[in-house]
Formats: C-alpha cells, sequence, structure tokens
C-alpha cells in the first residue's frame, strides 16, 4: 500500500516538473518570438517615420502603403499590445523632435492607425486605463479630445481629474484657468507645480486678462494655483494678490503665500502691509519665515516694530529679533531690554531670611 502510493507520488512530481519546465521553455520561446516581433514593429515604424520627414526627390508620402505597412506588422484593433507599443513609440517619437517635423509627424499620426485608440481609453471604467488614455492624448497632441478631457476634470479619481486638469492646460493654455472656480475637488501641491511648469514651457508670455479672472476664486487650491502663477512669472503687478493670503486663517494658504512672497522685493508701502498682517499669523514658524523675509527686504530697521516684537513677542520671536537688531548695530536696545526683563526677574522673587 505504501508502495503505491510512494509510486503515485513520484508520478506526480514528475508531471509537476514537467509542467514547470514546459513553462518555462514555453515562457522563453515566446520572449525571443514577441521580442522579434516588436522589433520588427520599431524598425517598420521608424522606416515611415524617416521617409515622412525627409521624402526622396519627387516622391510624396503615399498614405495608403503607410497604412498597410502598419496593419502588415500586426497593428490591428484585436492585437492590443501591438497598438500599445505603437503609442508608446508615437510618444517617444514626438518627445525628440520639435519645430516643422513635429508638426509633419503630428499630421502623420492623425492618419495612420491606431484610430482613436487612446480616446477609447476614456470610456473604461477602470481608473488607471482611463487616466493613462488621457495622457497618452496630451501627449501626442490630441488636442481634437480637450472636450472629453473637461468633461473628466471633476472625476472622483485623483489621477483620473489630474491628467485631465493638466491635459486641458496643455490644449487650452492661459484660457484654462476659467475652470479654475469650477473645479470641485482638492488639488494637490504636485499638480499645481506641474501646471505651472506646462503654462511656463508651452505658454511663456501670460495672459493676465484670463489670470485676473480667476482671482475671484474663493477655492483654496486655486487661490495657492494662483499665487505660484504670480511668483513664476515674477508678475509684481499683482503682488498684492498674495500679500492677501499673508494672514489667512488656512495654514496651507499661509505656507503658499509665504513662500511665494519671498521672491520679490517690496515696496514701504507693502512691507507696511505685511508688517500689520504679521501679528495676525498665529503659528510661530511662519512668523519666523516671514520675519527674516521682512529684516532681508528692508532697507532700514523699522526699530519700533521691532521693539515691539522684542517686548511682546513669544520667546522665539523675541530671540530671533534679538539677534536681528543685535547685528544691526542695535545692542543698546537688546541689553536695555534684557536688563529689564532681569531687574523684572529679581524683583518678583522672594527675599530669604
Amino acid at each position: 500500500m505504501e508502495a503505491e502510493i510512494l509510486k503515485l507520488l513520484i508520478k506526480l512530481l514528475l508531471i509537476v516538473l514537467v509542467i514547470v519546465h514546459g513553462s518555462i521553455a514555453y515562457t522563453m520561446f515566446y520572449r525571443k518570438w514577441r521580442t522579434r516581433r516588436l522589433k520588427i514593429i520599431e524598425n517598420t515604424f521608424a522606416t515611415i517615420c524617416s521617409l515622412y520627414l525627409y521624402p526622396k526627390s519627387n516622391q510624396k508620402p503615399n498614405l495608403i502603403e503607410i497604412q498597410r505597412e502598419i496593419k502588415g506588422v500586426g497593428i490591428k484593433k484585436s492585437k492590443a499590445r501591438n497598438v500599445q507599443y505603437l503609442i508608446d513609440l508615437m510618444i517617444r517619437t514626438q518627445r525628440s523632435l520639435l519645430g516643422l517635423n513635429y508638426i509633419k509627424l503630428k499630421t502623420l499620426f492623425t492618419q495612420i492607425p491606431p484610430y482613436g485608440a487612446s480616446a477609447n481609453k476614456l470610456q473604461s471604467r477602470k481608473w488607471y486605463i482611463k487616466a493613462r488614455g488621457i495622457r497618452e492624448i496630451y501627449e501626442m497632441d490630441q488636442s481634437q479630445y480637450t472636450g472629453e478631457l473637461i468633461k473628466l476634470r471633476n472625476n472622483k479619481n485623483i489621477y483620473v481629474r489630474r491628467e485631465a486638469q493638466i491635459g486641458i492646460v496643455i490644449f487650452l493654455g492661459w484660457k484654462s484657468l476659467r475652470f479654475l472656480p469650477y473645479l470641485k475637488r482638492q488639488m494637490t501641491l504636485w499638480q499645481q507645480i506641474k501646471i505651472v511648469e506646462k503654462l511656463n514651457d508651452l505658454y511663456p508670455v501670460p495672459d493676465l486678462k484670463h489670470l485676473r479672472r480667476a482671482y475671484n476664486s474663493d477655492r483654496p487650491y486655486a487661490n495657492e494655483l494662483i499665487m505660484r502663477i504670480i511668483r513664476k512669472f515674477n508678475l509684481t503687478e499683482d503682488i498684492a494678490y498674495i500679500i492677501r493670503f499673508i494672514d489667512s486663517p488656512k495654514f496651507e494658504i499661509r505656507e503658499a503665500a509665504i513662500y511665494c512672497i519671498s521672491s520679490f522685493i517690496l515696496s514701504e508701502t507693502q512691507i507696511r502691509e505685511i508688517k500689520e498682517k504679521f501679528y495676525n499669523i498665529n503659528n510661530t514658524e511662519q512668523q519666523l519665515l516671514l520675519l527674516k523675509y521682512i529684516q532681508r527686504i528692508s532697507m532700514e530697521i523699522d526699530l519700533r516694530f521691532y521693539k515691539d516684537l522684542l517686548y511682546n513677542g513669544n520667546d522665539i520671536i523675541k530671540l530671533s529679533t534679538a539677534d536681528i537688531l543685535w547685528n544691526n548695530g542695535y545692542k543698546e536696545e537688546v541689553q536695555a531690554y534684557y536688563y529689564h526683563q532681569y531687574t523684572q526677574k529679581a524683583d518678583s522673587e522672594p527675599i530669604s531670611v
């Protein structure tokens, strides 16, 4: 009985080994075959792009022939992986070209398979497929799908709406800011930075008309984004917008305002306004950042302002204020303050008998 069980186990083990080795052999064979097929697709695509951009003399590119060549190497709707590989090749190629060649390739890509493959992904229920489709659309500059991206700007998935909003900025530029008051969900810091970078890269000349229309938005993320745009494009005439949020009750908005204002040199009137707002900030770390900024941009030391902080601020602010006064030649004021503190402390201590 035990011998029969042992024989059965050995047979099962042999079957498992055969299946494992067979799977390994099949995988190796398939990978080798797949790599060869992808190489054929890549070489065919490279040849098509080369002949389209630099045609032979007196010979115009034949789009029908190009379509046949692409289909001949397996670019069909039924072969989704091949289609995806071609899309990746298109994106990589467009990233490496500029000027007239970029425009030529954009025209070519709209007339060959895969037709609308990226746009079809927008209908998927899976967020990662939908987000990938949006990215492919704006990476390949398919501006005809701008309307579809606008519909997804408030999608419940953060990655889908992030890609949609970036795509809208790429296609519409400064005009896209008109959607800021109508965004219903939070915009992350990474997303704000990405939008500012896209505006700077693709639309370096500010369109103040569309920017200032967004100033009335009451959305916190919109306020932060606008302040970052003002800083990035060095819009000195719009500094008042940043100053407006220096003492905002919301920590994140104050943080963005202090960060953005630090890139500018202010007028005396603006510095006075900053000093007035300083007292409304309830975070010591942010007060310290603002205090160092005020000291850096001020032409002269405002003794009245610093003495007020020295006598009425918290311990950290007092220490920082004393350091600023001491290093700027006001040693007597600092000594007088600490002597005053010492005498007060001495008078309050009980006398031992």
